[in-house]
């Protein structure tokens, strides 16, 4: 058959990370701290909300659950298998998903009156043109809402996993690296000179409850974007003594209900 009548299939994106991501980490962590975001952001009927480096979109369709077809709505990611998975789970089509690099949106200018972005820009390569990006894409006098883990000492739980995962030789670098943003004064000053203004960063902490340490590295090991490669370097008995390390630290975070696991974020409120 000639080349030409070939018809080439593209490879099957691979969902599966996304899938436990949104598993295992949106109902505890991520889900909770996006709809803080959405609510600071307060989006509000005849507005366009987007939400960048949306992963499976927790705040973009938290914000569509609570005011459906008011608002219009965009998210956008660079990893395929979040926006592919993400795509599946909006079952009303109410939100433009796009797959594409922060720092090039293919959005016009003015094109939002709010942006939300929940644990991203401690992971950009180039902070600076993405924030640049997103002044050009907010209307004037828009909102936007970031927020950042803070060092990594305040979350305890993922500290514990880190410290334990050190003692066994393993490089932590999976579970450092949403750490490394971790100085509001530097955040503040990021986003001033991308051109944002009236700036405000405050620390707000989230509690989120796993069935035992155990479940919660667990969790993490199944849909830790950061998180996962480092642990699956372990066999079955460092797993197991991480795991314990980690109960045992966590000791006091411990009640009926199972383990507190406690994240620090710096959440920064700004205007275009």
């Amino acid at each position: 058959m000639p080349d030409s009548m070939v018809a080439l299939k593209a490879a099957p994106v691979d969902t599966s990370a996304a899938e436990a991501f949104e598993t295992y980490l949106v109902p505890t962590i991520f889900g909770p701290w996006s709809e803080m975001l959405v609510d600071l952001a307060d989006p509000k009927p005849g507005e366009a909300l987007l939400d960048v480096g949306c992963g499976t979109g927790a705040a973009v369709r938290y914000a569509a659950r609570r005011l459906g077809r008011k608002v219009s709505y965009a998210a956008i990611d660079l990893n395929p298998g979040m926006i592919a998975y993400a795509g599946t789970l909006d079952r009303a089509g109410r939100i433009d998903w796009r797959r594409g690099d922060v720092t090039a949106m293919p959005f016009a200018d003015g094109a939002f009156d709010a942006i939300v972005g929940n644990q991203l820009l401690q992971f950009l390569p180039d902070r600076a043109a993405a924030l640049a990006e997103m002044t050009r894409v907010l209307k004037d006098s828009g909102r936007a809402v970031f927020n950042v883990y803070c060092r990594l000492d305040l979350c305890p739980g993922h500290c514990a996993v880190a410290r334990a995962l050190e003692k066994h030789d393993v490089d932590p670098a999976g579970i450092l690296n949403p750490y490394s943003f971790g100085d509001p004064a530097a955040l503040g000053d990021a986003l001033q000179a991308a051109g944002f203004r009236d700036v405000s960063v405050v620390r707000r902490t989230m509690e989120s409850r796993f069935a035992s340490a155990a479940a919660f590295v667990a969790a993490l090991a199944a849909g830790g974007p950061s998180a996962r490669h480092a642990l699956e370097q372990l066999d079955a008995d460092g797993l197991r003594q991480v795991v314990d390390a980690v109960s045992q630290t966590l000791s006091d975070y411990v009640d009926a209900d199972g383990v507190r696991i406690v994240t620090a974020s710096n959440v920064a409120l700004v205007r275009r």
